[in-house]
């Protein structure tokens, strides 16, 4: 746990743990700023391992959001999404079967109109200039920790425009 009360979780394939903490943005010009909540996102994790989408998933949920289904191909990625229909796919590059994340991303934007994240641990320049073609929300490098993801949630949760959750008691 951090000083904050928040949990920090470091996912991915590296045993190296890092956690990381975000400063406060300060106000501009001395104004008052309200922060914005996040709106709660459903997602769609696409992962080939199982115990890295499982803590994916465990992640996203203490960052309170919802996972509405975990796939390990393109075809079950595109089958679950359909039925469900989430925000946003968080997305492994490397997934079981012939297609990897990359094509099974532009196949769920092309179909179904839904953006990916990508979480990955392959930084080579080739794989960046595939992802970086398939207009992505974000890249978050693995091992990543619970903070990274959830600036990368904010940020994506932004980008597509999505409402403010209204918060409690308001």
């Amino acid at each position: 746990m951090s000083q904050e009360g928040e949990p920090t979780h470091t996912i991915g394939r590296s045993a190296a743990r890092r956690v990381f903490t975000i400063d406060p943005v300060p106000p501009r010009c001395g104004a008052a700023m309200q922060p914005r909540t996040p709106r709660r996102l459903r997602l769609l994790v696409v992962e080939d391992e199982v115990i890295v989408a499982l803590a994916i998933k465990e992640t996203v949920e203490d960052l309170g959001h919802e996972v509405c289904g975990v796939a390990r191909s393109e075809a079950e990625a595109l089958r679950i999404a359909d039925a469900h229909r989430p925000d946003i796919a968080l997305m492994d590059v490397q997934l079981a079967g012939p297609v990897d994340g990359v094509e099974a991303a532009r196949r769920l934007r092309a179909d179904l109109g839904i953006r990916s994240l990508f979480l990955s641990g392959c930084a080579d320049h080739a794989t960046l200039a595939r992802l970086t073609a398939s207009y992505p929300l974000g890249v978050v490098h693995k091992p990543f920790s619970s903070a990274q993801l959830k600036v990368a949630l904010d940020l994506a949760s932004r980008r597509l425009r999505l409402p403010a959750a209204v918060p409690a008691g308001a």
